[in-house]
C-alpha cells in the first residue's frame, strides 16, 4: 500500500455514457492508498444511478448537490472532505491508465516535489484517434508549464494537499480551475514531471469546452485576473503574465472567437473581447509576437491587420476580415489545395499496405535510395509519413525507422505497422533504450544503417508529394558527383494547413533569383555566393544525400543547438555538387512553440557567428561577403532583439 494518501475528485454532471468507464479506471488503480470522492451535480441523465452501482465500495464517497452549482463548488465541496495527503482531479468523461497515480506518486516521492504533472491523449469521439498533448515543451521549468495550453488543468496533475487547497474553486463560472491550478503551480517549490505516464483526455462535441461561443467564455477574464493577483510577487511575473496571457486569452481570440459564424453576434464579441483586453497591450505579449513570427507571411498580416482593427475599434472592419480571410485565401492560393497530394483525411493501415505492395512490384532502379525516419513523439504523424514515402513513384532501397525512447505510442504504432508490411519492403527499426539528445546522433545511425547510393532523411512529421525522389534523383542521372539534391518546401501547420507555399523568398534574403529555377552547381560555388551568408535549404526531408561518411561533419554539427544542420549542409556542399528542384513538393510542418525567448535567440546568433567564422577559416572570406555578414548581423539585431 502507498505510503500517501491520495484522494481524487470526480465532479459529475450528466454524463452517463461515459462515467463507468471513468470510475472502473480509479477503482482500479495500481496504487492502493487511494480514496475516490464523487460528486454529482443534480444531473438530469442516469449519471446518478450509474454512480449508486459504486456505492458499497469501500474507496468511494458519494455526495449529491442539493442543486446544480457547476464543477467548481462540487470541487470545493469534495476538497472540504478530502482525507489524502495529495490530492487528484478527473473529469467524469475522461479516464486513466491503470498505474497513472502510482507513476505521479512515484515521481512526487522519487523528486521530492510538491506537484507531479503528465502529459494528456487527446481522444476524439466516436474515433480510435488518439493526440498527444504534452505538458511542456523544451525544457522541463516553470515557465514552460505555464506557457502550455494545458497548464490550467488539474486533471493531469497530482497536488499536495497543502498547496491545492490555498484557494477555492470560482463557483459558477467557467475556467473555474484557471486562477486555483496556476497558482499553486506558481507557489510550488517543486514541480516534477512523470514520464510514460498518460491522462486519457475525451474530446466530445457535446462538452462545455466544445460547445459554440456564449457569454459565459467571458469568465475567462476573471479567472486571468484573479491568477495575476495571485503571482504578483513572483520575480519572473511578466514572462509568466505574458505565459498566461497569451494562452489564455490571445488564443481565445485567434482560434476560438472566429468559430461564431453569426456575423452581428460576432461582431458585439469582437467589441467586449476588445473592452475586457485593453488593459492586457495583446500587441505587446511575447506570445503574440512569436505567433506572427511562426505564421507565414500571409497569416501575419492578417492576425496583426485582425488585432490591430479591434484594438481600435474598428469592429465591422475586424469582423469582414474575418468572413473574408479565408475563404479569400483559398480563392487566391486554391491550387495549394486542390493539386494532387498524398495527403488524406484518414490514412489507415490498410492504405499503408497497398502502397507497400506498390513498392513491392516496381522495378529496382539504377541509383538506389535509403529512407531514414528519424522518430521522437510523432505517432500522430507516423502513418501520414509513411504513406508518403511508400507512395512515391520511384522504388526505395529500404526503410530504416529511428525512435529516439518516445513517450508517446509510437513504438507500438511502428511495430504494428512493420509487422504488416515488412514482406513487401526491407524494412528496419532501431528502437534506442534512452533518448539520445541529439538531431545528429540518430542522423549519424540512420548513414550508418543505409545501404542505398543516396539517403533520405524523412523527419517523422513532414510528408511530400509522391513525385518527390524522382525528382531528386533525375538531375543525379546527369551528375554522379552531386552530394545533396533538394526541392522547394512548403511549409505546414500541425493541422496541415498550408501557410508557406514556398521557401524561396525566406531563402534568398540576397533577392538574386536563383531559386528561381531549378540547377545543378558546385558545391563550392554554392557556399561562396550564397549559402555562406544563411542556411539556404529549409528541411531536411528536402533533401536526398550521397551516402558516404559523414561522422565528422555529424560530430561537428551536434555541438550546435540551433544551427547545426546549416553546418552540415555547408559542409557537405563542399564535397561535391548541388542541385536543386524548383517545386515545393515536400512539406516542413512547424509546430508552434510560443516560449521562443530572447535567451533562444541569443544562442542562435552566437552560432551563427561562430559558422561565419568556421566559413572564414576555411574558405578565406572576402570582403564583400564579410560587409553583408555584417549588414546580417544588424538586421537580426534588430528583429530578434538581441546583443
Amino acid at each position: 500500500m502507498g505510503k500517501n494518501k491520495i484522494s481524487v475528485i470526480v465532479a459529475v454532471y450528466n454524463t452517463e455514457k461515459y462515467i463507468e468507464r471513468c470510475l472502473n479506471s480509479l477503482v482500479n488503480q495500481t496504487y492502493d492508498n487511494l480514496e475516490i470522492i464523487v460528486v454529482d451535480d443534480c444531473s438530469t441523465d442516469n449519471s446518478k444511478k450509474i454512480i449508486n452501482k459504486y456505492k458499497n465500495n469501500k474507496k468511494i464517497k458519494i455526495l449529491f448537490n442539493k442543486k446544480n452549482s457547476g464543477a467548481g463548488y462540487s470541487r470545493n465541496v469534495a476538497l472540504k472532505i478530502a482525507s489524502g495527503e495529495y490530492i487528484g482531479f478527473i473529469d467524469s468523461d475522461d479516464y486513466v491508465q491503470s498505474d497513472y497515480y502510482e507513476k505521479l506518486m512515484n515521481s512526487i516521492v522519487k523528486n521530492d516535489s510538491d506537484i507531479s504533472i503528465c502529459d494528456m491523449k487527446l481522444v476524439f469521439d466516436n474515433t480510435k484517434y488518439e493526440q498527444l498533448a504534452e505538458c511542456y515543451i523544451n525544457d522541463f521549468n516553470l515557465l514552460n508549464v505555464v506557457n502550455n495550453g494545458l497548464a490550467a488543468s488539474p486533471c493531469n496533475k497530482l497536488f499536495k494537499r497543502s498547496l491545492i487547497t490555498k484557494y477555492q474553486f470560482a463557483v459558477g463560472k467557467m475556467n473555474e480551475d484557471i486562477a486555483v491550478v496556476i497558482p499553486t503551480l506558481v507557489n510550488a517549490k517543486k514541480i516534477s514531471y512523470a514520464p510514460d505516464c498518460y491522462y486519457y483526455y475525451y474530446q466530445r462535441m457535446g462538452s462545455v469546452q466544445n460547445s459554440s461561443f456564449s457569454e459565459k467564455k467571458f469568465d475567462i477574464f476573471d479567472a486571468v485576473d484573479t491568477t495575476l493577483e495571485r503571482i504578483k510577487d513572483n520575480k519572473n511575473f511578466k514572462e509568466l503574465s505574458d505565459a498566461i496571457i497569451f494562452n489564455q486569452l490571445i488564443l481565445l481570440f485567434v482560434y476560438v472567437i472566429p468559430k461564431e459564424k453569426n456575423f452581428k453576434k460576432r461582431k458585439q464579441i469582437l467589441k467586449k473581447f476588445n473592452e475586457l483586453s485593453s488593459k492586457y497591450n495583446l500587441r505587446e505579449n511575447k506570445g503574440y509576437h512569436n505567433l506572427l513570427k511562426n505564421s507565414g507571411k500571409r497569416h501575419e498580416a492578417y492576425y496583426e491587420l485582425l488585432f490591430k482593427s479591434v484594438e481600435n475599434k474598428h469592429y465591422f472592419f475586424g469582423n469582414c476580415l474575418i468572413s473574408i480571410y479565408k475563404p479569400l485565401f483559398y480563392l487566391k492560393h486554391k491550387e495549394l489545395f486542390v493539386k494532387k497530394s498524398v495527403i488524406k483525411d484518414n490514412i489507415d493501415l490498410e492504405s499503408i499496405v497497398d502502397v507497400a505492395k506498390k513498392q513491392y512490384y516496381m522495378t529496382e532502379p539504377e541509383i538506389t535510395v535509403s529512407v531514414v525516419v528519424p522518430n521522437y513523439n510523432y505517432s500522430r504523424f507516423m502513418y501520414q509519413r509513411i504513406y508518403s514515402i511508400l507512395n512515391q513513384n520511384y522504388k526505395i532501397k529500404e526503410l530504416i525507422i529511428l525512435d529516439d525512447y518516445s513517450k508517446d505510442d509510437s513504438i507500438e504504432v511502428i511495430n504494428n505497422m512493420t509487422s504488416k508490411i515488412k514482406k513487401y519492403i526491407n524494412i528496419k527499426t532501431i528502437f534506442n533504450t534512452e533518448n539520445s539528445g541529439s538531431t545528429f546522433k540518430q542522423w549519424k545511425k540512420g548513414f550508418d544503417n543505409a545501404i542505398g547510393d543516396y539517403v533520405w532523411i524523412a523527419e517523422a512529421d513532414d510528408y511530400c508529394e509522391k513525385s518527390l525522389l524522382k525528382n531528386l534523383i533525375n538531375p543525379i542521372k546527369k551528375d554522379k558527383n552531386i552530394v545533396i539534391s533538394y526541392s522547394d518546401t512548403a511549409f505546414v501547420d500541425v493541422n496541415g494547413m498550408i501557410n508557406l507555399k514556398s521557401i524561396k523568398p525566406e531563402i534568398d534574403i540576397q533577392k538574386s533569383g536563383h531559386w528561381d529555377k531549378s540547377f545543378i552547381n558546385k558545391g563550392i560555388d554554392e557556399i561562396m555566393n550564397y549559402s555562406y551568408l544563411n542556411c539556404t535549404i529549409a528541411n531536411v526531408s528536402s533533401c536526398i544525400f550521397k551516402n558516404k561518411n559523414y561522422d565528422k561533419y555529424l560530430i561537428e554539427s551536434g555541438k550546435y543547438h540551433q544551427a547545426g544542420d546549416w553546418l552540415f549542409y555547408l559542409n557537405v556542399m563542399g564535397d561535391g555538387n548541388i542541385s536543386y528542384i524548383n517545386k515545393p513538393i515536400n512539406y516542413y510542418r512547424l509546430h508552434y512553440d510560443n516560449v521562443s525567448s530572447v535567451m533562444k535567440k541569443q544562442a542562435h546568433f552566437e552560432e551563427i557567428k561562430k559558422i561565419h567564422k568556421y566559413l572564414d577559416n576555411k574558405y578565406k572570406l572576402n570582403n564583400i561577403q564579410k560587409g553583408k555578414i555584417k549588414e546580417r548581423y544588424k538586421f537580426l539585431k534588430k528583429v530578434w532583439k538581441v546583443k
